[in-house]
């Protein structure tokens, strides 16, 4: 029972969260996008909602790599792909729909990764090169599926 009260205050946390976000950008027409990338930091966040969204891809190649994607869908489809090389990297994907798909990649000294997924069929594939790696893997559904790599240098 604990465990599902602290998903629901998380569900209610990120539903807060992109109410705000709506509120705050009203012609983002569901997606709103942020990034900040040089050859040290690579910051790049996605949020998305609604009926349709759209695959993300987000590839980053700096030193420090950090990623998140958000994405809220109908029943549909929602998909987020992160490819990540560097010295640090950190990726985090929340994902609500009727079939979530999400691929992690990361090549690095250190890498550190979540996935958290809601859905009818949730799929999730996770690689980790480097010498400390975590990686956490969070599915509710009534298909779910996952593929955890991690390697050492």
């Amino acid at each position: 029972m604990r465990g599902g009260r602290q998903v629901l205050r998380r569900a209610l946390a990120l539903a807060a969260m992109l109410a705000a976000v709506g509120a705050a950008t009203p012609a983002s027409a569901g997606t709103v996008q942020r990034s900040v990338t040089n050859r040290n930091v690579s910051i790049q966040t996605v949020v998305q909602f609604g009926d349709n969204v759209q695959p993300v891809t987000i590839e980053e190649n700096s030193r420090i790599n950090i990623a998140r994607v958000i994405q809220i869908g109908g029943t549909g489809t929602v998909d987020a792909t992160i490819i990540q090389n560097g010295t640090h990297n950190y990726a985090n994907v929340i994902q609500v729909g009727g079939t979530t798909n999400a691929a992690i990649g990361q090549s690095g000294v250190s890498n550190t990764a979540e996935i958290t997924q809601i859905g009818n069929s949730t799929n999730a594939l996770l690689l980790q090169i480097g010498d400390m790696n975590t990686g956490a893997v969070r599915q509710f559904g009534r298909f779910n599926w996952l593929a955890i790599f991690q390697f050492g240098r």
